[in-house]
């Protein structure tokens, strides 16, 4: 093996910690997995929607629909 090959460890302990959504934004921009952009959105809405439909504004979401 390579010794100028970085090992995994040095890696992580120099990276920086950016969070889940830059992560996320990152990989759909190298990847240009751009299409996966709408189905995510409606994933997050559909759980945000389960989230506040447990809540004391369940009625006002209901005559949404």
């Amino acid at each position: 093996m390579k010794e100028d090959k970085k090992d995994f460890k040095t890696i992580t302990e120099k990276a920086i910690q950016k969070g889940f959504f830059f992560e996320l934004l990152s990989m759909l921009k190298h990847n240009k997995k751009w299409w996966l952009t709408p189905i995510i959105l409606i994933l997050l809405l559909f759980g945000l929607l389960i989230i506040i439909g447990g809540s004391s504004y369940a009625p006002f979401i209901y005559s949404l629909f």
